[in-house]
C-alpha cells in the first residue's frame, strides 16, 4: 500500500522548506477510510502536502487523503508560500501588483506591502493575522525573466512580448510540452503600443501597410510627404521594439541606429506610454494609399501586444495555483480593464453601432471579394451584438494562438456563471482573403465549429453542439486590410455574437 501512497514523490523539502526538529515527536498519518496508516517523523508541511520520514523511507502524502494523529499535529502550521515574479518593471507596478491585491480581496485575505523590499506583498489570514503567502516582484526585461524561470529563480515570467524562437525552444525542452499549452502560459491582457516621430517629420497618419513596409522592406523609408522621404529608423526599449515587430510579423535581426547626437526626422520611437501628442503617429487599418479617417476607425487600438505570463516547469502550490486560475476569472479581467489595459471582459458592439464596424468592413473589403459574402454577413448578424472575445487562427488551419487558448477558460467561467443564460449564442467564423471564396467560407465554418466543440467539451455538455448555432462568413466583415500578415491574422477569427 505504501507504494501507492508514494507515487509521485518529489523533492518538496527543497521547494517548501523543512519544518526541522520542531516536530521531532512521531506522528501517524491515516487514510481517511482507515485502511492504512504510517508512522514517522514529520519533516515538512505546506498546508497541502505532508512529508514524513517513515520506516519505509521518506514519503509524501496529500493532506486531503490522510488524517494526522499525534501531539505535533494540532500545532502544525505551514510556512508562508513564496511566489516570485520576474518581469517588466512598469507592468509589475501598473498591472501585476494591483492584480495581486484584487486576488487577495477576492479570496478574503488582507495584505501588506513591504517597507523594506520594493515589490513584495504579503497576504494574511484576517482572523489570526497569520501570513499565508509572500508575492515578490522582480523588475527584469523579458529575456532575463525567461532565464529566471529556467534557472529556478522565479515561478513566473511576465512579458510584454512573445518568447523568441530560441526562448521557446529552451522552455519547451525544460517543460516537456508546448509553450502555448494553457498550463504553461496565458495572456493576462493586452497593452497598447504608441509610435512617435520627430517634430520635423510631417507624417502623422500612416496605414498599417505603410508601417510594415517601413520596418520590413529594404530600403526602409517613410512614406513620401511634403516632397521629402526619410530613412526609417526604429528606436525604443528592446522589449517594445521586438513586440512591435512580432505584432507586424516583421523579421529583422539588424537594428539600425541613428548617428549619435543626430535627431533624424526618420526616427520612429515605439513606447507603451502615451506622451506628447504633437509627435504621435496615428496608424490606420484601412486599405489603399490613403489612411482611413479617424472617425470611422474601430474603437480598438490597432497596435496591441499581448502580455504573457509564463509559468515555471514545477508543481504549483496552493496560492500559486489559485492566483493562476484567478487571472482568467471575470473579476480579474474586469480589474485588468480598469487598470487601463485591454482585457477579455465582454464588450458588445452592434453591427450598425457607433464603432463603425460595417463602414470599417466595407473600406477594408478587397476589390475581388464577393459582394454576396458581405451581404450575407449583414443579413445573418442583424439584431445581434458582437462580444469582444475573439479566437484567432494560424493561416489555413484550425490551430489557435496562445491568446485564444487562454480565452477558453474565461469563456467557460462566463457560461458557468450564467452570463449567457436566456440568450441566443452564435459562433461566427471568418477568414482572410487567401484562397478561393468558397474554400474560405468552409474553413471559417470549420473554425466556428471547432470553438463550439471545445467549449462544449470543457463544460462536459455535448448538447451545446445543438443549442448554439455556427456560421461561416468567409471573407465577409474584414477587420483589417488583407495586404499584410497582420491584417490577415486579424481577419482569421471566430467571434461570439449574442442577442
Amino acid at each position: 500500500m505504501h507504494r501507492i501512497l508514494s507515487i509521485g514523490l518529489w523533492a518538496a523539502a527543497c521547494f517548501f522548506g523543512s519544518i526541522g526538529t520542531a516536530f521531532a515527536d512521531p506522528v501517524e498519518l491515516v487514510l481517511r477510510d482507515g485502511s492504512f496508516s504510517v508512522s514517522g517523523t514529520l519533516t515538512s508541511f505546506d498546508g497541502e502536502i505532508y512529508q514524513i520520514q517513515s520506516e519505509f523511507g521518506p514519503l509524501t502524502l496529500a493532506a486531503e487523503m490522510v488524517v494526522c494523529r499525534g501531539a505535533t499535529c494540532p500545532t502544525l502550521r505551514a510556512s508562508p508560500e513564496n511566489v516570485t515574479f520576474s518581469g517588466d518593471g512598469s507592468l509589475n507596478s501598473a498591472l501585476l501588483l494591483p492584480l495581486i491585491q484584487s486576488f487577495a480581496e477576492h479570496q478574503g485575505y488582507t495584505y501588506q506591502l513591504s517597507q523594506e523590499l520594493a515589490g513584495q506583498i504579503t497576504l494574511f489570514d484576517p482572523n489570526n493575522d497569520e501570513a499565508h503567502a509572500v508575492f515578490t516582484l522582480s523588475d527584469r526585461n523579458s529575456g532575463d525573466a525567461i532565464l529566471d524561470i529556467l534557472n529556478d529563480q522565479a515561478h513566473f515570467a511576465l512579458m510584454l512580448r512573445d518568447a523568441t524562437p530560441e526562448e521557446q525552444a529552451a522552455l519547451k525542452k525544460d517543460m516537456f510540452g508546448a509553450l502555448d499549452h494553457p498550463q504553461n502560459s496565458l495572456v493576462v491582457g493586452w497593452q497598447d503600443l504608441y509610435l512617435y516621430s520627430q517634430p520635423s517629420n510631417p507624417n502623422r497618419i500612416i496605414t498599417m501597410s505603410q508601417l510594415v513596409a517601413m520596418l520590413g522592406e529594404k530600403p526602409r523609408l517613410w512614406p513620401l510627404a511634403a516632397g521629402r522621404q526619410y530613412p526609417a529608423i526604429l528606436t525604443g526599449q528592446e522589449d517594445q521594439t521586438l513586440a512591435l515587430k512580432q505584432l507586424l510579423r516583421v523579421v529583422d535581426d539588424i537594428r539600425p541606429m541613428p548617428p549619435k547626437g543626430v535627431h533624424t526626422p526618420g526616427r520612429l520611437t515605439v513606447s507603451t506610454d502615451q506622451v506628447t501628442q504633437d509627435t504621435l503617429v496615428q496608424v490606420s487599418v484601412g486599405c489603399g494609399p490613403q489612411a482611413m479617417p479617424a472617425e470611422v476607425q474601430t474603437h480598438a487600438h490597432p497596435l496591441q501586444t499581448p502580455i504573457y505570463l509564463i509559468a515555471a516547469p514545477k508543481k504549483m502550490q496552493n496560492f500559486t495555483r489559485a492566483f493562476w486560475a484567478f487571472l482568467l476569472t471575470p473579476e480579474a479581467q474586469d480589474a485588468v480593464q480598469r487598470l487601463g489595459f485591454t482585457s477579455r471582459s465582454p464588450e458588445k458592439t452592434e453591427i450598425h453601432g457607433q464603432s463603425g464596424l460595417l463602414i470599417n468592413a466595407i473600406l477594408n473589403t478587397d476589390m475581388d471579394m464577393r459582394t454576396e459574402d458581405l451581404r450575407q454577413a449583414v443579413l445573418n448578424l442583424n439584431g445581434y451584438e458582437r462580444m469582444s472575445l475573439t479566437f484567432r487562427f494560424l493561416e489555413g488551419t484550425q490551430i489557435m494562438d496562445a491568446g485564444s487558448q487562454s480565452n477558453f477558460q474565461f469563456l467557460k467561467r462566463l457560461f458557468v456563471n450564467g452570463y449567457f443564460e436566456g440568450r441566443k449564442i452564435l459562433f461566427v467564423g471568418f477568414s482572410d482573403s487567401q484562397g478561393s471564396a468558397d474554400g474560405n467560407v468552409q474553413i471559417s465554418l470549420d473554425r466556428a465549429r471547432a470553438v463550439r466543440a471545445t467549449i462544449a467539451t470543457l463544460l462536459d455538455d455535448a448538447q451545446l453542439s445543438d443549442e448554439f448555432e455556427v456560421l461561416g462568413l468567409g471573407e465577409g466583415l474584414p477587420l483589417a486590410c488583407n495586404d499584410t500578415a497582420w491584417g490577415q491574422n486579424q481577419n482569421r477569427r471566430v467571434e461570439i455574437w449574442v442577442k
